[in-house]
């Protein structure tokens, strides 16, 4: 059973990594934004597609987009598989 929760936080860390990268997106765009355009890191939370696309566009070779993904979408699952299998 001990595993399980390993497995969880490992999800959560994963998770908290990837937000850690996607921060580092942000000021990668708000380097390249006049300082009237910037996005402030307090609302950013209803504007994350809107970065990743600015991102994607000032940025087109850059693998940190991909990072954060993967890196969110490997924690959502352990840390799912490791809620649901502690569910049962």
């Amino acid at each position: 059973m001990e595993i399980v929760y390993i497995l969880f936080a490992i999800g959560v860390g994963l998770v908290i990594l990837g937000g850690f990268v996607f921060y580092t997106i942000l000021g990668e765009v708000n380097a390249k934004l006049p300082i009237h355009e910037q996005i402030s890191m307090f609302g950013v939370n209803t504007k994350v597609f809107a970065v990743l696309r600015q991102h994607a566009e000032l940025f087109p070779k850059s693998r940190r987009r991909s990072q954060m993904l993967w890196l969110m979408a490997a924690g959502f699952v352990l840390g799912l598989g490791a809620f649901l299998t502690l569910a049962h």
